[in-house]
């Protein structure tokens, strides 16, 4: 087993990719999306984080959450919202996968995948980089052409700020990060 060691600065801005377990693609099904914002909300109020960025995708989600001053906690934050999540969704009938032995011991789920990739966001470059990888995402996966075709994602938000320009993305003009950002 590893030694992983999560970057850990309290105010940070972190990147962050969530999987289902074994890449069930049911994340943007009504139910799943639903259960989704509320447990996201409910954890929010609890232990506060702001979303800059965010990409639903039908296997896995990509986000950058900014924490509060003095605050470097966000895997509580991905335990309670994984754990909320799982328990509505059930409950109002979404299927999990098939549980494998180590699951099935410990009480597991299986809807996410155990662990989480986080990245902390190092500088301005940084952060433009991750923050057009999340929004050009659905294009990378080929589900749509351009990313405002996509609506599970903050980049219609970010679309009416003028941040972005409707046809960005639409000739693959993102900027390529040569990372896999945990995919």
């Amino acid at each position: 087993m590893s030694n992983y060691v999560r970057a850990n600065v309290a105010g940070g801005l972190y990147f962050f990719t969530l999987v289902t377990f074994k890449r069930r693609p049911f994340l943007t099904s009504p139910l799943a999306r639903k259960v989704l914002r509320e447990s996201w909300k409910d954890v929010q109020n609890r232990y506060p984080f702001e979303v800059d960025a965010i990409c639903l995708l039908p296997d896995h989600l990509h986000c950058i959450w900014r924490l509060p001053e003095g605050d470097a906690d966000f895997s509580k934050r991905w335990m309670s919202l994984k754990a909320q999540f799982s328990k509505k969704y059930k409950a109002m009938g979404g299927q999990e996968g098939q549980r494998n032995r180590s699951r099935t011991k410990r009480g597991e789920a299986a809807i996410w995948q155990r662990r989480f990739w986080e990245h902390l966001i190092r500088d301005d470059s940084d952060y433009a980089r991750h923050f057009d990888y999340i929004h050009f995402n659905p294009v990378k996966h080929g589900y749509v052409k351009r990313p405002h075709d996509w609506q599970w994602s903050s980049f219609q938000r970010y679309l009416q700020l003028g941040y972005y320009d409707i046809e960005w993305g639409a000739s693959g003009n993102a900027i390529e990060t040569g990372h896999d950002f945990g995919e």
